[in-house]
């Protein structure tokens, strides 16, 4: 396995959280697939759905008509993405941005709205220097071991 992770952290209920989203190349099947796992801040994220649809904006409070819309997949604890299209979609949308100067991107889903208080999560991505190091990630991804 190999991968290219992007992680964040905050003051959360008096410690420190961290989210983590990462770019997965599974080099033990010869199609080397890539999927991508975004793991939300330790207790925030609680949704029994299967699918759970994730906004994807350039800007927090602003939508765009480049704004990305996907449906993850559910892994109880994070959420994930597997299909090679969405893959690409997605690693498109961060290169876009970066070619645009921006410095995060956004990342909005919800929790189940019986869950409690907080009906949605927030994750801001860096992308600054994303192209150059997805570029070296699939290079890495697709060279024999």
């Amino acid at each position: 396995m190999l991968t290219l992770s992007f992680k964040q952290s905050v003051p959360l209920n008096h410690q420190i959280a961290t989210s983590e989203l990462g770019f997965i190349c599974d080099q033990r099947d010869k199609a080397k697939s890539v999927g991508v796992i975004l793991i939300p801040f330790d207790g925030t994220f609680e949704n029994k759905r299967d699918v759970i649809p994730v906004l994807i904006q350039k800007s927090s409070d602003q939508h765009d008509p480049s704004d990305l819309l996907q449906k993850w997949k559910n892994g109880t604890e994070y959420i994930f993405l597997e299909t090679r299209d969405d893959v690409i979609e997605l690693a498109s949308f961060f290169k876009e941005s970066e070619n645009d100067g921006v410095k995060s991107v956004h990342f909005s889903f919800p929790n189940d709205p019986d869950g409690g208080p907080q009906t949605s999560n927030h994750i801001a991505i860096n992308v600054s220097g994303f192209s150059n190091g997805f570029d070296a990630f699939q290079m890495a991804c697709v060279s024999p071991q």
